[in-house]
């Protein structure tokens, strides 16, 4: 057995060595609480995406479209035509203009900047879409009769999910997905079902391109 005195001095020493051990672990446990709370908050957190850019994009004239080009008091240059299926228009004085795959703000730009030849003083241009034949949408996955479609005039991405006569019960109609191909390439676009009418979220409901895809898994 020890002698009094050992104990007695072990005693007073082994709070010492005990509290340091439990502060430790106490400061361990603040800190990984402080580390989960990042990655609890990200679980949580819904993907983004720069829908703004896309939707700024505008319709894209087809082949079969018909178009209205206005020149200002130059009835002789002003007409209606359809864009051919190589993708150009005929214009007087002008020859072919390519339509196929750009805006009407592109083409007017195009047809302002060759007509600055022919005269000084620079007659205003306008082009509209008279009618639309060249627009087609897909719609696959988990709706009630997907395929291809092709409205007279651009839906966006409820519509076109209306048009497909909406989900299944089986869909999972907050991870759908456009997938789009252009000049930018090829990307999928999300779409959140319940972001966009039960939260508002209506950027995500694009209007969808001709030849877009929306798949619903």
């Amino acid at each position: 057995m020890a002698p009094r005195s050992l104990r007695s001095r072990f005693a007073r020493h082994a709070p010492a060595l005990v509290s340091p051990f439990s502060r430790s672990s106490r400061a361990w446990g603040v800190l990984a609480a402080i580390a989960l709370v990042p990655a609890v908050a990200g679980c949580s957190s819904s993907p983004t995406y720069n829908w703004q850019a896309e939707s700024a994009l505008g319709y894209k004239v087809g082949p079969g479209d018909i178009v209205k080009i206005n020149v200002w008091k130059h009835d002789e240059l002003s007409q209606q035509v359809a864009v051919r299926p190589d993708g150009f228009v005929s214009m007087p004085l002008l020859g072919d203009v390519a339509a196929s795959g750009r805006t009407v703000n592109e083409i007017t730009a195009d047809v302002t900047a060759r007509l600055k030849t022919y005269f000084q003083d620079q007659p205003p241009v306008t082009v509209q879409v008279g009618e639309v034949h060249s627009y087609r949408i897909y719609v696959v996955g988990e709706v009630q009769k997907g395929g291809e479609f092709t409205p007279s005039a651009e839906v966006t991405v409820l519509q076109g999910l209306a048009l497909a006569g909406g989900f299944t019960r089986f869909a999972n109609a907050d991870r759908v997905v456009i997938v789009r191909r252009d000049a930018r390439g090829e990307r999928r676009i999300p779409f959140d079902y319940s972001a966009v009418v039960e939260k508002g979220e209506l950027m995500q409901n694009l209007a969808l391109q001709s030849g877009d895809t929306v798949i619903v898994p």
